[in-house]
């Protein structure tokens, strides 16, 4: 059984306990008694513990210990660092045990695929800090790149796809490569030194998803939206930045702080008419010729 389907058997189990957690040896005696973790030997609280620490250092997820009084449980902590990652792999997992848990219950999930073969390979590289190799097939070119003694530096999700930061052999420029466009990825034996003063929160600073354009800067778009998209907004912000302003009976509108990037304008553009840019000026310009153009390829008669 390899490391990762440790970290997910131990991050399922604390976390169907809930809020009230697990002692030791309730975590034992599941694991001994799992069929799945027979493989594994029997279970060690040395080795526990540092699979709390490398679940942490991973995916965001922190294992704590509490006194509950008369004796010290593990549960799984309401962190709020990383918390859209942390609560997307704790879904993702949770999802996975119980589909793997029952074949009854998998013929009732549907879910949309992804490719993310590259994933716990660049998580050990992350891990390890070992350089990397790999082809990449960009949109604009028939042939696979191949790219050698890549030094990762994160990954980031964004609308169901992973991407790949990172410096490519000398430089200090950070690249992104869309993990579904990555083949033959595989860890090299060399490691790097992970720059210090790199911070993804930084780079994305004012970003929509994955585009970083620097040279355009962060302002304060505000969106107009009838009533019923807004309920969509509340639930699932555009922007970590959304904040809603005051509105009226027949519309609610949003401020958001971001670069307004292609991939901005295109989220905007996919709202329809439930959603109008108020400002700033320019933005607003740009949607209407963009909307002018949408409705001149559909004012033709009929499609030939």
């Amino acid at each position: 059984m390899t490391p990762l389907k440790k970290y997910i058997w131990l991050v399922d189990t604390i976390m169907r306990a809930g809020e009230k957690g697990l002692t030791m040896e309730q975590i034992g005696d599941r694991w001994d008694y799992d069929d799945e973790m027979h493989d594994c030997g029997a279970f060690a609280k040395r080795s526990f513990h540092r699979h709390r620490n490398e679940i942490e250092e991973l995916f965001g997820i922190r294992i704590e210990s509490y006194n509950s009084g008369h004796e010290f449980r593990y549960r799984i902590a309401d962190d709020g660092k990383n918390s859209y990652f942390r609560h997307w792999m704790m879904n993702s997992i949770a999802v996975n045990r119980i589909v793997t848990d029952s074949k009854e219950v998998a013929q009732y999930v549907s879910l949309e695929s992804y490719h993310d073969e590259a994933l716990p390979t660049l998580l050990q590289a992350l891990k390890e800090q070992r350089m990397v190799s790999f082809s990449y097939n960009p949109y604009w070119k028939e042939e696979p790149i191949l790219y050698y003694n890549f030094k990762p530096h994160a990954i980031k999700l964004f609308e169901r796809r992973w991407y790949l930061i990172g410096c490519y052999g000398s430089s200090k420029e950070q690249r992104i490569f869309a993990l579904d466009r990555i083949s033959n990825f595989e860890l090299q034996e060399d490691t790097y030194r992970r720059d210090p003063k790199f911070d993804v929160e930084k780079m994305f600073d004012g970003a929509f998803g994955i585009t970083v354009k620097k040279e355009l800067p962060v302002e304060s778009v505000w969106l107009k939206v009838d009533l019923f998209q807004a309920n969509y907004l509340r639930s699932l912000p555009l922007h970590k930045s959304q904040v809603e302003l005051k509105g009226s009976a027949d519309y609610a509108m949003f401020a958001l702080r971001v670069r307004p990037t292609y991939d901005f304008k295109q989220r905007i553009l996919s709202l329809g008419n439930t959603a109008e840019v108020v400002k700033p000026e320019w933005l607003r310009t740009a949607m209407r010729e963009e909307a002018k153009a949408m409705f001149d390829k559909y004012k033709e008669e009929e499609y030939e």
